[in-house]
């Protein structure tokens, strides 16, 4: 139970508080759920890529897709599904090695494009690993972005359950 001598005390603490001025403190991220850091690490670049920021908004790696995807695989309970994801981001490097003789991290950014591009080749029907990898990070990417204000809210510029004015306003049934 508290009492009111506590309770005015800490109203009058929060009100001093809100005359301070404020202090922006850098966030920590979390540590990586499921991948290694260097996995990680690579996974946000790979989704980066796919979708990059530009003027209207900001990109996977603004709207956290690599944590998201993380954290889906982390509370997986499906090895193969895991197991997958890990072989196909070792796929990425053994093709980025095939193509400039280094990891996919170490490239430049057009060797990295390069690669991607590699492995999107066969989108439609993909034969090889890194192809039908392809396939699920783009789709993890993608469905993981537009869950995020950022994706929603920023590039399709969605405005929520709002009346809207203009051509295309609905139908006045008076």
């Amino acid at each position: 139970m508290i009492s009111r001598r506590d309770l005015l005390g800490a109203a009058g603490a929060a009100a001093a508080a809100l005359t301070l001025p404020l202090v922006r403190v850098p966030v920590l991220k979390a540590p990586p759920k499921f991948f290694t850091p260097a996995e990680f690490a690579l996974l946000d670049e790979l989704s980066e890529l796919i979708i990059p920021a530009d003027e209207q908004s900001g990109g996977a790696r603004a709207a956290g897709v690599a944590s998201y995807i993380d954290g889906r695989l982390a509370e997986s309970l499906e090895a193969d599904v895991k197991a997958r994801w890990r072989s196909g981001l070792n796929a990425v490097n053994a093709l980025s090695r095939e193509l400039h003789g280094k990891a996919f991290l170490a490239g430049t950014p057009e060797q990295r494009v390069a690669v991607l591009t590699k492995m999107s080749a066969a989108e439609a029907d993909p034969k090889t690993p890194v192809e039908k990898f392809f396939k699920d990070l783009k789709w993890w990417t993608v469905f993981g972005y537009y869950t995020t204000k950022i994706g929603i809210q920023d590039d399709q510029q969605y405005k929520g359950n709002v009346y809207q004015t203009g051509d295309y306003a609905g139908y006045d049934a008076t």
